[in-house]
């Protein structure tokens, strides 16, 4: 998602400060200057964001990851402590920027089949939990005149990546199949929409939390049959049972099980207009160059 953004944000013609925890990688490049931080120990060199017109937020350990205890720390941790740094950096900064776009998850929510609004309950498991730890690193910048955003994301759909990354090496080999029954809704945005919804919260005067996700929702068997068809594989075996899946992803197979259905009215009402409204579209995109 970073190297997307950056992109189309350079092709526009801002300079870019991106901040690695590699020091290998730390330099300039043209209209690029990575900066080393570590949010673990709390550094950062706060001259970085001098002149800096907008921040956004987006690191975070991947949590398509294996869901060890240590792994759901550092999933944790590395989106607390880096908030954290950021925004307290933000705040003692001589020159602070105009806004602070942040990332959150459709994990935010209760797990329901009903359309879940930006108002609408947080819940209690591990990814509500963390999300809502996420978001709370950010209430400082609310007593500032610094505009804050919030993306809530969805699944976001790219082949090398998070659930769809999960699945493909089954589908690929005409082996995909819906999960459990089928009929659970699944929350979704296509990779340049989502990477789009930042930039139009750059150049627009939104605030406030909003659902990243798209159009049209869809089911799981929708989503299983439109994968099947962009890959050009067959799709015609039973629904596979939600312990299979236990067994093979452990607790981190609740991503490709659990219900999620968010409505984007808010984000549409701001003007923003959507590439890929429906999930058939953004798997062709994607599988079919």
């Amino acid at each position: 998602m970073g190297t997307n953004l950056i992109s189309k944000l350079t092709s526009k013609g801002h300079s870019i400060v991106n901040l690695t925890t590699n020091p290998k990688k730390v330099g300039k490049k043209e209209n690029i200057s990575n900066v080393y931080w570590n949010p673990a120990k709390g550094e950062i060199d706060n001259s970085c964001l001098e002149n800096i017109d907008a921040v956004i937020n987006l690191a975070g350990f991947n949590i398509s990851n294996k869901w060890s205890e240590a792994n759901k720390k550092e999933m944790i941790d590395s989106r607390v402590e880096s908030t954290a740094l950021l925004v307290k950096a933000v705040l003692e900064s001589s020159s602070k920027p105009s806004v602070f776009i942040s990332t959150s998850a459709s994990g935010y929510y209760i797990a329901s089949p009903n359309a879940m609004t930006e108002e609408s309950p947080a819940g209690e498991d591990f990814l509500s939990n963390m999300s809502k730890l996420w978001e709370k690193e950010t209430e400082a910048l609310n007593q500032t005149s610094i505009r804050k955003v919030i993306f809530r994301v969805s699944v976001v759909i790219d082949k090398n990546d998070g659930a769809v990354g999960k699945m493909l090496p089954f589908f690929e080999l005409g082996l995909g199949a819906a999960i459990g029954s089928g009929k659970q809704m699944m929350s979704w945005i296509h990779l340049d929409d989502l990477t789009n919804m930042y930039i139009h919260a750059l150049e627009s005067n939104i605030s406030g939390a909003f659902n990243a996700t798209a159009d049209i929702q869809c089911t799981n068997k929708e989503f299983s049959k439109a994968l099947s068809k962009a890959l050009n594989r067959p799709f015609f075996l039973p629904n596979i049972p939600k312990f299979v899946l236990q067994i093979l992803f452990g607790e981190m197979s609740i991503l490709l099980f659990q219900e999620r259905n968010l409505s984007n009215q808010k984000i549409k009402s701001t003007g923003f207009t959507f590439k890929y409204p429906n999930i058939q579209s953004a798997l062709n995109s994607i599988f079919q160059k």
